[in-house]
């Protein structure tokens, strides 16, 4: 077991946060795969100062480059004490956030998982990821895998995916050769990631900035829900150009709550 320092971060706050299909609470912590890597992760100490102690699933050593992939997976390698700063947010918007950080997830766990979101609900998303993370093996299953499982009628009924079938089936056929310009380059622009994204079918702007803003970094990206539209309908709630993607996090959460106590 390793163990990586920790502050202004909770294991717990991420997983509630609406970002993430791709992990699993178990005794212990919290069982994480991100593309072919999977490890048990648990939090000693709250958000404000602790540390993330990180064990293979098998009960392995973990390495030190698989420690630094951890930490920058769940961004722990980002100065959020000076980014929340800057972003001057209300006390109760962090107070309610407090422990978010936005995960640097891999893209086809992330597109994946966001295309099964569609008008849907959060228990039911991760009852269908759930099943895809078990057909394999602990892992997302990769485009040649999915298109495979989706061909079996017995276990795609299962699924209950409804009319988003075909846009995974579509999804999993276009990326057996292709994956996201942004993988490559670097200076790839939020605009023309989106404009990409939404090629796919059953990928429309919503979808598109979940993807960028969780699988491929744009941490400027704004996904609009429900939740977001009520905030800037009547709090009147502005976005950081910058951080507008972090923003979000702390501004989703705060209007759940706000929500429940209607």
């Amino acid at each position: 077991m390793a163990t990586i320092e920790t502050a202004l971060f909770s294991l717990d706050a991420v997983a509630a946060s609406g970002q993430v299909f791709t992990w699993r609470q178990v005794e212990n912590g919290w069982l994480v795969a991100s593309g072919h890597r999977r490890c048990l992760l648990s939090q000693k100490g709250g958000a404000e100062q602790g540390a993330v102690c990180v064990r293979r699933a098998n009960g392995e050593d973990v390495e030190v480059g698989e420690l630094a992939f951890w930490c920058h997976y769940l961004a722990l390698d980002v100065d959020y004490e000076k980014i929340l700063g800057e972003l001057a947010m209300p006390d109760e918007v962090i107070r309610v956030g407090a422990g978010i950080r936005v995960l640097a997830q891999n893209w086809w766990d992330t597109t994946v998982s966001f295309v099964v979101s569609q008008n849907s609900n959060i228990a039911r998303i991760q009852r269908t990821m759930d099943a895809l993370l078990d057909a394999g093996a602990g892992y997302v299953p990769g485009p040649g895998e999915l298109a495979a499982l989706l061909a079996d009628e017995s276990f795609a009924e299962g699924l209950k995916l409804g009319y988003r079938r075909p846009y995974l089936e579509a999804l999993a056929e276009r990326a057996a050769t292709w994956h996201p310009m942004r993988l490559d380059r670097s200076d790839v622009t939020l605009e023309e990631s989106m404009e990409e994204l939404e090629e796919s079918a059953g990928i429309g702007p919503k979808v598109a900035s979940c993807i960028c803003l969780f699988g491929l970094g744009y941490l400027e990206a704004v996904p609009r829900d429900t939740w977001i539209k009520r905030a800037e309908r009547e709090y009147h709630v502005t976005w950081d150009p910058v951080w507008g993607g972090i923003q979000q996090q702390f501004v989703f959460a705060w209007m759940r709550e706000k929500g429940r106590e209607r």
